[in-house]
């Protein structure tokens, strides 16, 4: 019986049972559907190590530029394979920005998505790519 459990315990953990409701897309294509709803997001691309800065690393991302922000003024889609790993990256975002308004951010989740957008941006004009993420 306890090997049993075993058994079924390891083919969860296989087939990825942690886990959120896969498949919104790489970053590149919810870059892609933000623009084609007419929003802005420049010179988007895989982030490197030192993009995600104090941030865990622990999905996959993708950066794109605001310029009408401001220079050096960021949103990033997160493609997470685990719930556990939205839900930290979302807790860090959201947490970091409490202490210090320059570091505040706007943050929405879909599925195994998590968007996260400069906070400098009209809490309107956030809610437009919370809408438009696929």
């Amino acid at each position: 019986m306890r090997r049993m459990f075993l058994l079924v315990l390891l083919m969860l953990t296989a087939c990825g049972g942690g886990a959120p409701n896969a498949g919104a897309g790489t970053g590149s294509e919810i870059i892609a559907a933000f623009k084609a709803a007419g929003l802005e997001a420049e010179g988007d691309r895989v982030m490197a190590q030192a993009d995600y800065g104090d941030a865990p690393v622990l999905c996959n991302g993708s950066q794109f530029s605001l310029p009408s922000l401001g220079e050096g003024k960021v949103g990033r889609v997160f493609i997470c394979d685990r719930r556990e790993e939205l839900t930290s990256l979302k807790t860090y975002f959201n947490v970091r920005g409490q202490g210090n308004p320059d570091l505040r951010s706007w943050t929405f989740s879909k599925e195994n998505v998590l968007l996260q957008l400069d906070g400098s941006m009209a809490r309107e004009k956030a809610k437009e790519y919370e809408a438009a993420m696929p």
